[in-house]
């Protein structure tokens, strides 16, 4: 079904003209660069609302207050917390700003970083922010802290921060067991220099307790391989995501151990494997997933349809997040891949077995798609309802349907100027968009893109709409470079003033 009208592309352009109106009387330094590169595109999907101010939005997470529904907004210059009771009508409560943020020796000046994937303890009304090595512009020689800020939201119009954990690493960090342990991926700062998961008692907020041990270690001493991202699924696996694939682990319970055959309890510092391994390079090249979805229990139906071949909770959804194609065709793809054959601890050793890859998909040669070099990852996704909704950096939010796994189809796609896709979230029936380029948009999926599931049609590359790609503009989006410790695997924001925090020019080396 044909949904591209021109009122549709005069609201898209409309609305890009405000926000560079709005962020350049902000930012009167912003510099050419930062101008979009091709006309906006969208195709089955509105756009409801914005949240006002959240440029250089990276994550987002949610918390009900009774009757009232808030966001949280991790961004580079702090958290914010807005009142979305209303989708329509989003209110600002509080900002927590990098400034409050700022430990002796930072410059407040520069941007907090990461926080890739912010997690909030929905009962205790806890906020988790991940500090990455490279915050408020933190240079060799001199002290670099990484950790987790604990912030109290307990009232979300006037957050507090109630501790700094500091630890040898700080990119994502998950709630595990109900929110009594943090699990803290990244690049181990440690001596040690392995992948793995540090493990941080939270039970007590105020004075959080890191635990001396090592989850899910990957790779020899000095090796220096990363764990990036831990997703707890609806049955309380925790899926684990860095190099050499995705790992589960049981965090509660009595289970068997694969790995020693003794029945034991898992606990959240000495989890019980579970299932998941590697997938085949031809599938993902880099080995380096980013992270992972398991539909199983109360999510099994936003997952791929069961059948005999691929039975309930049998399937991993996955995401390599690589640069060395720029059009994705061969790298950073999304992948769907099978646990089979991996329930038995065949996915640890130092050669962990390869899960079998179902299905592929990526914007390559897609409706919607910016044809040309340009920034297309696969990056952070959600689902619901067999719906998937995908974040692809410059390639905008595109949404699949996944209930054929061997077959996923594009049934709508968003790609406004300027866009840098960065994670899209799933919320009362809406997408909540964290734009790295652009801030916060909230979306709506329209009636075109549920035709397009019901009958399975995907959204295909229409003559017109290829016409259309091919009218580029002299213009450009805001420019990414790789992160100095992650390289591609996590890029940055160029910084604007090409100073000491990974300006352009400058994210190739540790600074």
């Amino acid at each position: 079904m044909k949904v591209i009208a021109t009122i549709t592309a005069a609201t898209l352009l409309a609305f890009t003209t405000a926000g560079l109106a709005s962020a350049a009387s902000a930012e009167p330094k912003t510099p050419e660069v930062d101008k979009p590169r091709l006309q906006a595109a969208a195709k089955n999907v509105r756009l409801k609302a914005s949240l006002p101010g959240t440029e250089r939005a990276i994550s987002i997470a949610f918390a009900q207050y009774g009757k009232r529904d808030v966001a949280f907004v991790s961004m580079e210059t702090g958290l914010k917390t807005f009142d979305v009771t209303d989708l329509g009508k989003p209110k600002l409560l509080d900002h927590l700003t990098k400034e409050e943020m700022a430990l002796p020796g930072d410059d407040p000046a520069k941007r907090f970083w990461e926080n890739e994937d912010i997690n909030v303890d929905p009962k205790r009304k806890l906020a988790f922010l991940a500090r990455e090595v490279n915050s408020f512009g933190r240079a060799l020689p001199g002290d670099r802290p990484t950790g987790n800020y604990i912030v109290s939201a307990v009232d979300p119009a006037d957050l507090k921060i109630l501790s700094f954990h500091r630890q040898n690493t700080g990119h994502t960090s998950t709630c595990i067991n109900d929110c009594s342990f943090l699990w803290t991926a990244g690049l181990d700062r440690s001596d040690a220099k392995t992948g793995r998961i540090f493990v941080t008692d939270i039970r007590d907020p105020k004075t959080p307790k890191e635990l001396p041990v090592s989850v899910d270690v990957r790779g020899k001493a000095g090796e220096g391989k990363i764990t990036h991202d831990v997703q707890v699924d609806a049955q309380g696996i925790a899926w684990v995501a860095g190099d050499d694939g995705t790992r589960g682990y049981y965090t509660q319970g009595w289970h068997r151990d694969p790995l020693t055959g003794r029945y034991r309890e898992a606990k959240a510092w000495d989890p019980v494997p579970y299932a998941g391994g590697a997938v085949p390079k031809a599938d993902m090249p880099t080995s380096f997933t980013h992270n992972s979805f398991r539909p199983a229990g109360r999510t099994l139906l936003d997952g791929p349809l069961p059948t005999r071949e691929n039975p309930p909770g049998s399937l991993l959804l996955h995401t390599e997040e690589a640069f060395g194609s720029p059009t994705c065709k061969t790298e950073g793809r999304f992948v769907i891949s099978s646990l089979q054959g991996t329930h038995n601890g065949e996915g640890w050793g130092e050669a962990p077995k390869e899960m079998k890859t179902v299905g592929i998909w990526s914007p390559d040669d897609q409706e919607g798609t910016i044809p040309g070099n340009v920034t297309c990852s696969a990056h952070y996704f959600d689902v619901q309802k067999r719906i998937v909704a995908y974040s692809w950096y410059n390639q905008g939010t595109r949404f699949l349907d996944i209930s054929n796994p061997a077959r996923p189809i594009q049934i709508g796609y968003w790609r406004p100027d300027t866009a840098t896709s960065w994670a899209p979230y799933w919320h009362r029936g809406t997408v909540f968009v964290a734009d790295i380029s652009r801030g916060v948009e909230i979306l709506q999926l329209e009636k075109g893109a549920y035709e397009a599931q019901a009958s399975g049609t995907p959204v295909t590359l229409t003559a017109h709409h290829a016409r259309e790609l091919a009218r580029e503009s002299d213009r450009k989006p805001v420019p990414l470079a790789p992160n100095p410790f992650y390289g591609w695997a996590c890029p940055m924001v160029a910084s604007r003033d090409d100073s000491a925090d990974c300006g352009a020019g400058a994210c190739g080396a540790p600074c």
